[in-house]
């Protein structure tokens, strides 16, 4: 499985804290943030991302949370727990606004007066220019100056510099009467343009979180107790009884009492059908229920829900650092300083040259506005953002952004059968007994099968004797179980399980997967279950063949019911019959071919495959430890969502290069331009702004990403 080089553990990490983080201005905050919270002993690992606004701290039980919003403050942020991020941002959003809207008025009639002119009109440019400068530009001055005290230098620094030397110059020269260029003009483009820049990109930030905030939102905030009582959702606790009404949505995950009816979970999982629950089925909250009333005991409430679950792992995975960006990060962080050496040397070297000290000053200025790094800080993580974001609206859960280089190297898709490419509903087809009558051996059978996790033994539950007194139970994987059943040995499972299997069973041709019963070593009777293919597995195996993939069925059932399988939805490969742990051999022999493989499956038999595969891909429908294991968590039971996710990630990497690529591309031709003084300060402010606009945009266009599930 693809594992991220800096990853921590952090099921064993001890607790986890969220911080809202306000006051972050680029990614060079974030970094501070991020390396000033794990020096803090006792933190195991932080992550602080600048598009989402938040930070994501593995600790210990020992670590004061005050004492890490005292350490965020003290870097001149403010770090808020309980806060909602959503209002934030658009707060910060309407703050930004309403400095943007007059610096941009400002700065249409400071350049106006290049073009006309008017009484005194320098004298009133001026004026305009200071309110720019120092009130619609204060905060980039007041991060400014903490980036240098904290010896950590950023966009701000250059904004700053930028603006204050180029208003410094004109003021001084126009007090003084001299004659020289007077930069006011420029002063008031490169706050317009930079503010508006920032707005954009506060918008895309806040916009691109609503998938995430969807999920928040998605169940009620009220409930109707079974006794009439109306409760905040807040305070259901785990066992009570709460009523559905038709149409309205589960306010927690719960276990059907009462009623039946079909839930449409396409808000919460991107599940696009309705799935029909009765009497002892399990809901997740936030699905919306149908026609039928429901009575549903809670089996969990708010921070253990599925949507709960849900939302830590699209959270965790938005907090995360795909490998690409680190190298984005590293130069980020010496990108400033260089940028102001180079400005610098374009002044020291024009004055020694001869050039005149108002175009000196233009060129310096223009060398540290072009080179204002947003578009690089923002290349990767606002991707990533929009990226998972678009993700989770489908039902793929990203279990981080490491993973995004993982789906671009897959070349082979390897599918368990049970469960996946079929509905994990087996049903008894035919049983065949020695002795002609089966009831007994499928009551025993059907009762120690309860005591299994295994998809097969949900065919077995209509035999099953509830009173009936289980114990002994052996799970052999791959093979089958034992146990005792009121006093019986029973035996089910495959023919390895028994020392003898008589050839009239040996020698059935019937339709399905074959399995023995007996109560000794020798089988007494056979089963045939049949589980029906879901109806999308073979576009999905199409999907992934269309996206370049070659296609393996991998299973532990019987080769012709595996062939039959196979010959139905076009897989070429089939490797049958192996237990769980040759699985994960068949999966390490294709690695050692020079295969990337990733392995798709939903129970414990494909857990040790799903952990050393290349990329982990585990159904919803699937057990924990299967989910737990896995890279990607489809929520579906769509397999052709695993395509979706492949698709999308491949995707999102390919925006993240792009933008990088413009990023770099345009440093390498602005630079150079503003070092030789052909761009004037106004016109790097635009080119800055224009440059963040295009990553903001191309990032974008990953909302619009269209899903096989749906057609």
């Amino acid at each position: 499985m693809a594992v991220d080089a800096s990853a921590v553990n952090h099921e064993s990490a001890g607790k986890r804290t969220q911080f809202i983080i306000e006051g972050m201005t680029c990614t060079a905050c974030a970094a501070r943030v991020e390396d000033a919270l794990t020096q803090v002993h006792g933190v195991r690992d932080a992550r602080v991302n600048f598009a989402t606004a938040t930070s994501l701290i593995w600790h210990d039980q020992t670590v004061d949370r005050t004492v890490m919003r005292e350490l965020v403050a003290s870097l001149g942020f403010r770090a808020v727990e309980d806060g909602d991020r959503a209002e934030i941002q658009a707060a910060a959003e309407t703050s930004l606004a309403r400095r943007t809207i007059p610096a941009l008025c400002i700065a249409v009639v400071a350049l106006a007066t290049m073009f006309v002119e008017f009484p005194r009109g320098d004298w009133v440019v001026a004026v305009l220019a200071t309110i720019s400068v120092w009130w619609s530009g204060w905060s980039f001055h007041h991060s400014a100056r903490l980036q240098i005290l904290q010896r950590s230098l950023a966009m701000d620094t250059l904004v700053s510099l930028g603006t204050l030397t180029a208003w410094s110059w004109s003021a001084v020269v126009l007090v003084s009467g001299a004659d020289r260029t007077l930069h006011f003009e420029g002063a008031t483009a490169i706050v317009a343009f930079v503010l508006l820049g920032k707005w954009w990109e506060a918008r895309a930030m806040r916009s691109s979180g609503d998938s995430l905030r969807a999920l928040a939102d998605v169940t009620p905030k009220q409930v109707h107790l079974r006794d009439g009582t109306e409760l905040s959702v807040q305070d259901l606790e785990v066992g009570m009884k709460f009523v559905v009404a038709p149409g309205e949505r589960v306010a927690t995950d719960g276990r059907v009492i009462e009623g039946t009816s079909e839930v449409d979970a396409s808000q919460t999982s991107g599940e696009s059908s309705p799935v029909d629950v009765a009497l002892g089925a399990m809901v997740a909250g936030g699905v919306l229920n149908g026609s039928g009333a429901l009575v549903v005991e809670a089996t969990a409430v708010g921070e253990d829900t599925e949507i709960a679950r849900v939302a830590r792992l699209v959270e965790d995975a938005q907090a995360g650092k795909a490998p690409i960006q680190r190298l984005a990060d590293r130069l980020a962080a010496i990108f400033v300083p260089v940028v102001m050496v180079l400005a610098a040397g374009t002044l020291v070297v024009r004055v020694i040259l001869g050039h005149e000290l108002g175009d000196v000053l233009t060129a310096a200025i223009a060398v540290l506005i072009v080179s204002c790094p947003c578009a690089l800080g923002l290349a990767t993580p606002l991707a990533v953002l929009v990226g998972t974001g678009r993700a989770a609206q489908l039902g793929v859960i990203v279990a981080g952004a490491h993973i995004l280089d993982s789906t671009r190297s897959v070349d082979t898709v390897v599918f368990d059968k049970t469960g996946t490419l079929t509905k994990g509903q087996p049903t008894v087809g035919e049983v065949v007994a020695l002795d002609n009558d089966s009831s007994l051996l499928m009551s025993l059978a059907g009762s120690l099968e309860s005591r299994s996790e295994h998809p097969v033994a949900r065919a077995f539950t209509q035999f099953s004797d509830k009173d009936a007194s289980v114990t002994n139970f052996v799970n052999h994987p791959g093979q089958g179980i034992t146990g005792t059943v009121d006093g019986e040995t029973i035996r089910v499972g495959k023919r390895a399980l028994f020392e003898d299997v008589p050839s009239s069973l040996l020698d059935l041709d019937i339709s399905g997967t074959k399995i023995f019963l007996g109560r000794g070593l020798i089988a007494e009777a056979a089963v045939f279950v049949r589980d029906e293919l879901r109806p999308t597995s073979a576009a999905a195996v199409s999907a992934l063949r269309d996206l370049g993939l070659e296609v393996v069925l991998l299973s532990g059932d019987s080769r012709q019911v595996a062939e039959d399988v196979a010959a139905d939805l076009g897989i070429d490969k089939v490797i049958a019959e192996v237990l769980p742990e040759e699985k994960r051999d068949q999966v390490a022999a294709m690695q050692a071919d020079g295969q990337c493989v990733a392995m798709v499956g939903d129970g414990i038999n494909d857990t040790p495959a799903l952990a050393i595969a290349d990329l982990g891909i585990a159904m919803q429908s699937g057990t924990d430890a299967a989910r737990n294991t896995a890279d990607l968590t489809i929520m579906t039971n769509d397999p052709r969502a695993v395509a979706d996710g492949i698709a999308l990630s491949r995707r999102t990497l390919r925006v993240i290069k792009v933008n990088l690529a413009w990023a770099f591309s345009y440093n390498m031709v602005a630079l150079p331009l503003a070092m030789a003084g052909s761009l004037a300060p106004t016109q790097a402010a635009i080119a800055m702004a224009l440059s963040s606009f295009f990553v903001v945009t191309n990032s974008l266009r990953l909302r619009r990403f269209s899903s096989l599930c749906t057609d």
